[in-house]
């Protein structure tokens, strides 16, 4: 779907339709209070200064100074990220993790629309989804996997994304945006940002598609985008759990593994334009199979039980 035509449906959307209680969601975020709360949270997080050299200590003066034009900037519609610094962090495994730092200033833009459409969106996400999520973590994905298994599901599909955050369609996903969202200067925000574009070593390099891991919305936008693959799991009645891109499926024979492998893969490649790493997914069992840095198996005879086992750093996922 080209750009312009993302924007003349979300123009098809009615005002009634943009705001709730009578207030648009970008007056929502473009109060005082909220940014705010967004410039506090942004300094108790820390972290790197973006391409303009600006840190999170300066943040307060630089908001103070800013603050009234990019109000007016967030509520017209013309206010413009900055492209994001791209650094790179070594994996566990060796390899090299692309992270983008962007701006300050964004990052309290980005924070105070969190702020607003996080809790109307996260209600209607799967409940086997856990991954930054409030009031969720990797423990109770641990514990929804050791019930499968101790229903008797013993057979596991490990299903690998390869560079999720790299990957995800910008298009497909105001797509899946707009379900929850109508407030079309929102939308067309978050869509510059997706856009703004990526700064190597004095380089830019423009951004057609993928969430920057850095950026403070990017897990709400992926945890939007693999909602898709939730229903898909939940409508065809299988039995799985997610945190974030790390996902797997519980079936009870491998050969009914094979299938939902397959098909899973299908559905992840046509549908959602991800790759699913063929050299890593496979269809397990529990003892060999690897979720959040665990493992999980089941013990049959007298002694029937379900154990967990912390892997090693070398042996975990990445």
């Amino acid at each position: 779907m080209e750009t312009k035509e993302i924007w003349r449906s979300v123009e098809r959307y009615s005002m009634d339709m943009k705001k709730q209680d009578g207030i648009t969601l970008i007056e929502k975020i473009a109060t005082p209070s909220n940014l705010m709360v967004a410039c506090e949270k942004v300094y108790k997080n820390k972290g790197a200064a973006g391409i303009d050299g600006i840190t999170v200590f300066e943040i307060d003066e630089h908001m103070a100074k800013y603050q009234k034009a990019i109000i007016a900037k967030l509520l017209d519609g013309t206010y413009e990220p900055q492209p994001v610094k791209r650094v790179s962090i070594p994996k566990e495994n060796g390899s090299m993790r692309n992270l983008g730092i962007p701006v300050v200033r964004d990052r309290v833009v980005q924070q105070a629309i969190l702020q607003i459409i996080e809790p109307l969106i996260d209600p209607h996400f799967s409940k086997y989804s856990f991954g930054f999520r409030k009031g969720r973590s990797a423990h109770d994905a641990i514990k929804q996997a050791e019930k499968y298994i101790e229903d008797g599901y013993k057979t596991i599909v490990d299903c690998d994304l390869k560079n999720y955050f790299d990957m995800v369609n910008h298009q497909k996903l105001m797509v899946y945006l707009r379900e929850f969202i109508q407030d079309e200067i929102v939308l067309k925000l978050i869509w510059s940002f997706l856009r703004s574009g990526i700064m190597e070593q004095d380089v830019f390099i423009q951004s057609y598609k993928g969430t920057p891991q850095g950026g403070v919305f990017s897990p709400l936008l992926a945890n939007i985008y693999l909602n898709q693959l939730d229903r898909e799991l939940e409508k065809r009645g299988h039995r799985f759990v997610r945190y974030a891109d790390d996902f797997c499926i519980y079936v009870k024979t491998p050969r009914a593994g094979e299938r939902v492998l397959a098909s899973v893969t299908t559905f992840l490649e046509k549908k959602l334009k991800l790759m699913v790493n063929t050299d890593k997914s496979k269809v397990t069992t529990p003892g060999s199979a690897k979720f959040l840095g665990f493992t999980i198996w089941k013990t049959m005879g007298k002694s029937e039980a379900v154990h967990i086992r912390r892997l090693n750093k070398n042996s975990a996922n990445d």
